[in-house]
């Protein structure tokens, strides 16, 4: 009967699903421990605890499997920065979201966390598969950049929003790519909470009333 049809397909679906996650599960275990490279479906399969057919059931190839892991890997790091939840969001002010989103940008861990993992697994592998590092940017464009953007565009008149955006990330990624990736937080100490500070209030310029930088100055006399 079709109403023993529907419980039926619904657990068939839960157990696809189940091993797909478990499959993405142990391609992050086997990625970040050994490369993109150096790791093979078979490895895969095995420490997913499934068949290499199973494997090849839910993703074409190691390419596609990768990119679906960079997509989740983007996503948890993106709900953590901008929260997934309404007690984790940001607040609504969007210069306090700026801080904010900062302040969680530069959070020290105990631990490494997995998306710096994946970040040094993408630039230690971009050169021999480009391709993976466009994968990566891609997914940040997609989601990250936008939503930094709409901050952005949410401030007092100011000038060109996605271009302070992206001043604004980058300011953030260096500081983690020299104290965190490259493990100079003893060779060149920076106050974090500081350092966002300082940031957010560098990027603001030009909001609240100020002038573009392609605005001629009111005060110029003619030579």
């Amino acid at each position: 009967m079709p109403s023993a049809a529907v419980p039926a397909t619904t657990s068939r679906g839960l157990r696809a699903e189940r091993k797909r996650q478990a499959i993405l599960d142990g391609a992050r275990q086997e990625f970040l421990s050994h490369g993109y490279a150096a790791t093979s479906m078979d490895r895969i399969a095995r420490a997913a605890h499934v068949s290499k057919a199973t494997v090849y059931s839910h993703f074409a190839d190691k390419k596609a499997l990768f990119r679906a892991l960079t997509e989740q890997m983007v996503g948890e790091r993106l709900s953590e920065l901008f929260g997934s939840s309404p007690g984790q969001s940001l607040p609504p002010d969007p210069a306090a979201a700026l801080t904010e989103l900062a302040a969680r940008c530069l959070a020290r861990r105990p631990a490494q966390p997995p998306f710096l993992s994946l970040l040094r697994l993408v630039i230690g592998e971009s050169e021999r598969f480009p391709e993976l590092a466009r994968t990566f940017v891609a997914q940040l464009e997609r989601t990250g950049v936008a939503q930094v953007v709409h901050l952005f565009e949410a401030l007092p008149a100011g000038p060109e929003a996605e271009l302070r955006a992206r001043v604004f990330m980058g300011a953030l990624v260096h500081l983690i790519l020299m104290q965190d990736l490259l493990h100079g937080r003893e060779v060149a100490p920076v106050d974090r909470q500081a350092y966002a500070a300082v940031l957010v209030k560098l990027v603001q310029a030009g909001s609240d009333g100020g002038q573009s930088t392609n605005s001629p100055p009111e005060n110029r006399h003619p030579l």
